[in-house]
């Protein structure tokens, strides 16, 4: 694992992380993250977490345009909430438009625009994240750089080590793939 600044890593090139995975300071924990598009990354989060891969990862946007890439429909209500909340600890869960992203989800997809000056940078010079809670699946999140490395550091590539603030306090999950929307999660978010 190669501890880098953000200035850093932002002289890296999208190939440059192919098959590679960055930890990084979102609003909420520490991330996680692999490009979305980067089937072998992905997996390598899956491996690493022993998460089950029926259990999608969220996606890190920077923008509505990116989501409306991946999804059938974001009805009124659900446009709504994402623009009051986003940037902001709310990720929604969308009907994924078929054929799009199958690496990623089956059928259903959930994307989160970060409020971090850091993550929205990696976004917005990288490509969507493909993410998840730094964490064997079921554990409690790590959020110290030191632990994170020590536990971790075979399995990511860079870390992100400017100082950030976040929350300690996952996201709220809002479930729009149905004709209401409903809470799966709780978090800082009160929808």
């Amino acid at each position: 694992m190669e501890k880098v600044t953000l200035k850093e890593l932002l002289c890296l090139e999208k190939e440059d992380l192919k098959g590679k995975l960055i930890c990084f300071p979102t609003d909420t924990v520490y991330g996680v993250a692999a490009i979305a598009s980067d089937i072998e990354a992905v997996e390598k989060i899956y491996a690493m977490k022993k998460r089950s891969e029926r259990k999608p990862l969220a996606l890190l946007c920077s923008s509505i345009k990116q989501v409306e890439e991946y999804v059938e429909t974001i009805d009124e209500a659900v446009l709504f909430l994402m623009k009051k909340y986003w940037p902001g600890a709310l990720t929604i869960i969308f009907n994924k438009k078929p054929g799009v992203g199958d690496h990623l989800a089956k059928e259903t997809i959930a994307f989160r625009m970060p409020n971090s000056k850091i993550a929205l940078a990696i976004i917005n010079h990288f490509s969507i994240m493909a993410t998840t809670s730094v964490n064997i699946s079921g554990e409690v999140e790590i959020n110290d750089i030191e632990e994170i490395a020590e536990k971790f550091g075979d399995w990511i590539d860079y870390i992100v080590t400017d100082e950030a603030y976040i929350s300690n306090v996952p996201s709220t999950v809002l479930d729009a793939t149905g004709k209401s929307l409903n809470i799966v999660r709780e978090g800082n978010i009160k929808v």
